[in-house]
């Protein structure tokens, strides 16, 4: 009876123990199960918090940053946007040799990261930039054909993410220090000689390609004069702004016919029939780190700097919202852009003054439809034959329609002067302006200085930097010596605040 007692008593004791562990397990793995659940929840609700709540548009035409039109505005006005990108973000990388298909698809894909850096409350757009093009071909000696890519693009791209990555060190001081100094380096004056001279470099190429022949002669003047009549005679406000590519679709339709009559070089479609329908993006390897490619690039991120900085106070004017305080944002979101664009081998990134113009005709601030022109951008990248026909452009053609690209470069630069009221009574502006611009149209050839190598767009960059600096007058240097001194005196008087309330918390 005793034994019987003890093992009863063994079993009941065993049975406590399992039920006790049953019960522990039971309850950890509510807990577990409670933590999973909770644990989504946060995320949603971070994501939530990290971009703005984009309420739907009131009855109103205008929709602001921190608004939305119904989704299918959404799409019709991203197509917009899509339009109005398509000349900069097609044609800029033909002329380098990228992938038309590349170049979209990471369009899109760079808005989209832009979006996210920026917290989607900045609406831009982000396009291939013009800037690195001189530099590329430089570095290349590519020369542009019907449907060919640039062979030699390697080196490029590790010039290309080295860019990026100075650039994301820009971004970050400019995080630390504010963009003050930024301004400081680059005053109106040093950015519109800049970008002026770009247009002026690059115009020389597009000429000769656009006069290879006497027939692509006559088709780069037709396309000019259609763009032209087509920007000025349009009957609708938006057909005048997509000039561009108005002008580029009736140059290659009347090529098309001179070709089927006979009257000239018929064009050639056989890479648009050979093309599969979808295909994945070229990303291109390997990745080749040159110190001459490095240098020829690097002069780019000043551009790069100027282009976003006059874009976002461009933008703050048209929504009439401040926006200064996101420049840091603006720097990363593009520097990552184009550190990606390095990796898989496409042109870099810039916000794109084309979009700021939609946004200005249309007033639809909202930064999701600059999402769903992103969306656009990557469906068409993937589909191989739309690249395939831009590819067929003739050279006669796209030689026009590079001609009034950079030319409208140029004149923006000149437009920046305006805007800023530069003073040219004043001679230290005058040689500012005018010696950049020299260098940029006469040097078609590299400057060689050992491992380092700077072309037209490169010696007009430092030069414009370097003669601001130089030509400040005595006026000038009396500043300079005023904020050092200001600077050094109100640290000191920080470092004696700091001093004082540490002794007196001592004393305390």
């Amino acid at each position: 009876m005793k034994n019987m007692d003890s093992e009863t008593t063994n079993v009941i004791s065993m049975d406590s123990i399992g039920d006790h562990t049953h019960n522990k397990t039971i309850q950890t793995a509510s807990t577990s199960s409670t933590n999973s659940a909770s644990f989504y929840p946060t995320i949603w609700h971070g994501i939530k918090n990290y971009f703005p709540y984009y309420q739907l548009q009131s009855g109103s035409d205008l929709v602001k940053i921190n608004e939305r039109p119904p989704i299918y505005k959404c799409i019709v006005f991203g197509l917009q946007h899509v339009l109005a990108m398509f000349s900069g973000t097609v044609f800029i990388p033909m002329q380098m040799g990228f992938d038309i298909n590349t170049a979209l698809f990471f369009s899109g894909i760079s808005t989209i990261l832009f979006f996210i850096v920026v917290r989607g409350r900045v609406p831009c757009y982000l396009g291939s930039s013009g800037s690195a093009t001189s530099a590329v071909l430089s570095i290349t000696g590519f020369v542009y054909g019907n449907g060919t890519l640039n062979p030699n693009i390697s080196a490029v791209q590790g010039a290309l993410v080295i860019l990026g990555l100075m650039y994301v060190g820009v971004s970050l001081l400019v995080f630390v220090f504010g963009y003050k100094w930024i301004r400081w380096i680059m005053p109106p004056v040093v950015v519109g000689s800049v970008v002026a001279s770009i247009g002026l470099h690059l115009v020389y190429s597009s000429f000769h390609q656009a006069t290879s022949t006497p027939f692509d002669t006559y088709m780069a003047l037709t396309t000019i004069l259609a763009t032209m009549f087509i920007a000025v005679y349009a009957p609708f406000p938006l057909l005048r702004r997509l000039c561009i590519l108005s002008g580029a679709i009736v140059g290659y339709i009347i090529n098309l016919i001179c070709g089927l009559k006979g009257a000239g070089p018929p064009i050639d479609f056989s890479q648009v029939s050979s093309s599969p329908w979808i295909r994945a993006p070229m990303i291109n390897s390997p990745i080749l780190f040159q110190a001459p490619a490095i240098s020829t690039v690097a002069p780019v991120l000043i551009v790069l700097l100027a282009e976003n900085m006059g874009h976002l106070q461009a933008l703050s004017s048209i929504t009439q919202t401040p926006l200064d305080h996101h420049l840091a944002k603006t720097y990363l979101g593009d520097a990552l852009a184009t550190t990606l664009c390095g990796i898989v081998g496409t042109a870099p990134m810039t916000t794109y003054a084309e979009n700021l113009i939609i946004l200005s005709v249309t007033r639809i601030y909202s930064p999701l439809v600059i999402v769903f022109a992103a969306l656009i951008a990557i469906i068409l990248g993937l589909l191989t034959k739309f690249g395939a026909v831009v590819n067929s452009i003739p050279p006669g053609v796209f030689g026009g329609i590079t001609l009034v690209l950079y030319a409208i470069i140029t004149i923006t630069g000149i437009k920046i002067w305006i805007d800023n009221k530069v003073d040219f009574s004043d001679a230290r502006n005058i040689f500012i302006g005018v010696v950049p611009m020299i260098l940029a149209s006469t040097m078609q050839g590299q400057l060689v200085l050992g491992n380092f190598q700077l072309d037209g767009i490169g010696c007009a960059t430092f030069s414009a930097i370097i003669l601001n600096q130089l030509l400040r007058g005595v006026d000038g240097f009396k500043e300079y010596g005023n904020a050092i001194k200001n600077y050094y005196q109100t640290r000191r008087r920080t470092n004696d605040g700091q001093r004082l309330c540490q002794q007196q918390q001592q004393q305390q």
